[in-house]
């Protein structure tokens, strides 16, 4: 499950969002808690950052590269979550950028 940082606080213009996120988030701790024993891996990447596309790039234009998120990055984390063994699975894993202000 992709989820954003507004799961887990909300800030000045996300009445909306952040509790959408935050369902969103206790939807995927449910699912953890129930298809786990049944041997399935449920896991949330929580996004903290603006993820590196044409698109973004060209609404933040002066933005400096380490702004952003690697798509390839973010395919990597979710390649180590879904390859995990399940004697050590992570639930949660927070991804951001280096220039990411947290």
């Amino acid at each position: 499950v992709t989820g954003a940082t507004a799961s887990l606080r909300g800030a000045a213009g996300t009445a909306a969002f952040a509790p959408a996120k935050a369902g969103q988030r206790a939807l995927a701790q449910s699912m953890a808690r129930h298809l786990g024993p049944k041997g399935v891996h449920v896991g949330l990447v929580i996004l903290d950052g603006v993820v590196d596309l044409a698109t973004t790039r060209a609404r933040m234009p002066d933005k400096p590269d380490e702004f952003f998120l690697d798509p390839a990055a973010i395919a990597e984390a979710a390649h180590f979550l879904a390859h995990q063994p399940p004697s050590a699975w992570t639930f949660e894993l927070d991804l951001r950028p280096f220039g990411e202000r947290w």
